[in-house]
This record gives C-alpha cells, structure tokens and sequence, in this order.
C-alpha cells in the first residue's frame, strides 16, 4: 500500500510540475516584434501588421504581446476594437468592472474612454488591436490617466469573462465546421467571423479561411485589393507573373485593386489567414486554377 502511496504522490509531483513549467510559456501565433517595454508595467512587444493608408483604406492594426503579469496605465486613444489571440488577458475601463479576455474575444472600445488592458497574472496575452491613430482628444477631455498599480492590478475583481465560441486547436481562430463549397477553390475550405460591422475601429470585415493541406482558389483579382495575414501552419500566395511568397504565421499579404492572385495552402500543410476585403467590396473576378504554378512550385 505504502509504495502505491509513493507512486501516486510521485506521479502527482511530475504533473504539478509539468503544468508550472507551462505557465506562461503559452504558444503565440504572431511574432513578438518590437520591445516597447518601457510604456508599460513588466514586458511588453508590439508587432506592426497594418499601417493606415489611403490605398486600402483599413485601420492601424498591431500586435501587442504582454508576458504573465504586464500591462498598461491608464490612457485614452481613438477608437479600438481589440481581438483576443492566444493566452489571458484583461481590460477594464474607468469605473467598471475588469473583463477577461480569452482567444477570439472581441473587445470595442469608444474614443476617448479611460482604460488599460494587458495580461493575467500567470498567462501570457497576445492581442490584436485595431485602431484610429489619427484620433485626438478634445482639450476639455478630463479622461483618467495613470499608472495602475501593483495593488490595484492585484485586487482587481474579474466579474465578467467573454465566452468565445470553441475553436478547433489545430488553428488559433474557431471557423463554421460545416465546409464552404465554391468552384472557386480545388477542396472544401472552412470559414469563420473574426470581426463584424459595426466595429469601434470601423474597420471592414475580417473573415477567417482554414485551408486542408494541398487545398487553394483560382486566380482572381479584387476590385479594392485585399490583404491577408498569416495565423496558421505554411501558405503559398503569388501575384500574377511575380515570385511564389511562402507565407507564415504573422506574414502579411497587400494585393492592390485589380491585380490577379491566388493563396493556399502548401502541399505538406494545413492553412488559415484573415482576409480583408477594404472598403467591405466583394467584387471579384475569378479566373482558371494555378495547377500548373502550385505543382512546378
């Protein structure tokens, strides 16, 4: 009895110790990108994706990755929609209770409402965050602005957590699991919503596309241009008489309006991205299958 006793409590110190061994070590999609630790409380990195233009007309959209226990001040900016990706995070505006944030949560956040956000104790927090970097506050905003403390950080009274739909974990984004059947693509694909109209960046739709391995779309070209961002697994986009791009997690595509493309997903690989189609227009105009370009690559 005494050495089942042992082999149990043996057994039980291993996985205790396996599991602290994966706090905060959460798996992140997007690469960290720059150190911008020196904003905020503990380690901070931000990943630039998309900067505003007047060529695809979309929001400033970053990646901001909190390690366990880091996170913001007080502040205001203009309109966000924030996105959660992967691990733990928090956000609470001035006045409220704090929320939670898990994987493919979405958060709006009104222009010039006081706020922080960042991650949990003991959970890394990647974040997609959408925004208007041209917003400025009015001289009369009397918004709170501050640092948030050890204290408060420590006693806030999480009453609220968002309850994202179940997603596959074979990729970061949870997609309709009924197959999207088009002419259009040489397989079964599978969609889902990331981010709807309205949203508070005002930004246009941001559709998910899961690609099985060897599956990809003809040719075909988008009115306004469209923009792609990585999430998952190993892609394969090429513009019309251009190079064969081998796409990552955190790689982003720009197609200008008109030009022919094609995207999906490598042979040996599955495959998922966001697709935006700027300005919401879903005017396109597809041609024959790349057989030959995807087999000769």
């Amino acid at each position: 009895m005494l050495k089942w006793m042992i082999v149990f409590m043996l057994m039980f110190s291993l996985f205790s110790t396996a599991q602290a061994k994966e706090v905060g070590k959460e798996e992140l999609p997007f690469p960290l990108g720059a150190d911008i630790s020196d904003r905020f409380t503990g380690t901070v990195h931000r990943n630039d994706l998309i900067a505003a233009d007047d060529v695809y007309k979309v929001p400033q959209t970053n990646v901001i990755t909190f390690e366990p226990g880091s996170y913001s001040g007080w502040h205001v900016h203009g309109a966000m929609t924030v996105i959660g990706v992967a691990g733990e995070g928090i956000y609470q505006e001035w006045g409220k209770d704090a929320v939670l944030i898990s994987p493919g949560d979405v958060v709006h956040i009104p222009a010039g409402v006081s706020h922080f956000h960042g991650a949990t104790a003991n959970s890394r927090f990647q974040q997609i965050v959408i925004y208007d970097k041209y917003w400025q506050a009015d001289s009369g905003n009397k918004a709170h602005i501050g640092a948030v403390s050890i204290e408060e950080y420590k006693k806030i009274p999480f009453v609220t957590k968002s309850k994202a739909t179940e997603k596959n974990k074979e990729f970061t984004f949870s997609y309709n699991p009924a197959p999207f059947q088009s002419p259009n693509f040489n397989k079964l694909v599978y969609l889902g919503k990331i981010l709807e109209k309205p949203n508070a960046a005002g930004s246009p739709e941001w559709v998910y596309v899961a690609f099985p391995k060897g599956a990809y779309n003809r040719w075909h070209s988008h009115k306004t241009g469209q923009i792609l961002i990585a999430t998952d697994g190993v892609g394969l986009h090429q513009i019309k008489d251009g190079k064969l791009e081998v796409l990552h997690p955190g790689d982003v595509v720009l197609c200008p309006p008109g030009v022919v493309h094609w995207h999906g997903a490598a042979p040996e690989s599955s495959f998922a991205h966001i697709a935006i189609n700027p300005e919401d227009n879903h005017e396109v105009n597809w041609y024959d299958f790349p057989a030959y370009e995807y087999l000769a690559n």
